[in-house]
């Protein structure tokens, strides 16, 4: 597993206070599912302040539950993490298998079967389906030290659902609290993309997060920072 660590700085030049939330991009999920984010992070910047959100490569699989179907607005409820590694070239990555034991979803370790690049969730027949209560999917570490979900889908029965994540976030303004589940294409469209896995970001592990007097963010990728 790597430990490389990555940075994000997040500056406001907004002109006013403000709230923002971060989110990791939902990782590709295989069975078809429509994968759901949830704010990961937030914090209220001052105008002029800023603050620094510090993430590492480490990918946890995440069983949880929604008090109603899962959509915009809906904040997860409850949940159980183990940390997971990725498969590489001649390793298989975690796998685990979901059980529902007194209405909570758990998962146990079993042995490793995930593609290159990604983790695996086994489901059973242990739920109903259609499927509104149970997501499992990805969670990170936030800056309280816990964590937390930052990505689902609601499975279906007797699924090998490969998870494979990628270092994408989203910074955006935001009154959102964590946990709650989000519009994807309103934060990609209006929020800061920040891409350490692709494009210009590739390779870097410090990017600058700038919000401007217009609302619009600038980002800037640098090898490191000093």
């Amino acid at each position: 597993m790597s430990f490389t660590s990555y940075t994000i700085s997040v500056e406001n030049q907004r002109g006013q206070n403000t709230n923002y939330a971060v989110f990791m991009n939902p990782p590709e999920f295989t069975g078809g599912q429509q994968p759901w984010m949830n704010v990961w992070y937030t914090s209220f910047v001052p105008y002029q302040g800023n603050f620094e959100i510090r993430t590492g490569a480490d990918f946890y699989a995440w069983v949880g539950t929604v008090p109603t179907a899962p959509s915009p607005g809906v904040v997860v409820t409850s949940g159980m993490s183990l940390l997971a590694r990725l498969g590489t070239t001649g390793t298989p990555g975690s796998t685990f298998d979901k059980k529902v034991i007194q209405s909570f979803p758990t998962i146990t370790e079993i042995n490793p079967s995930a593609i290159t690049g990604a983790y695996e969730i086994k489901t059973g027949t242990d739920f109903e389906v259609p499927n509104n209560t149970y997501l499992v999917g990805l969670a990170k570490v936030n800056n309280r030290g816990q964590v937390a979900p930052v990505a689902s889908i609601a499975p279906h029965n007797n699924m090998n659902i490969q998870i494979t994540p990628t270092m994408k976030f989203f910074v955006s303004e935001s009154q959102q609290v964590p946990g709650e589940i989000v519009d994807y294409d309103s934060v990609a469209r209006g929020g800061a993309t920040i891409d350490f896995s692709s494009g210009e970001g590739q390779g870097k592990f410090y990017a600058r997060v700038i919000q401007n007097t217009d609302g619009g963010f600038t980002v800037t990728y640098y090898d490191n920072f000093d």
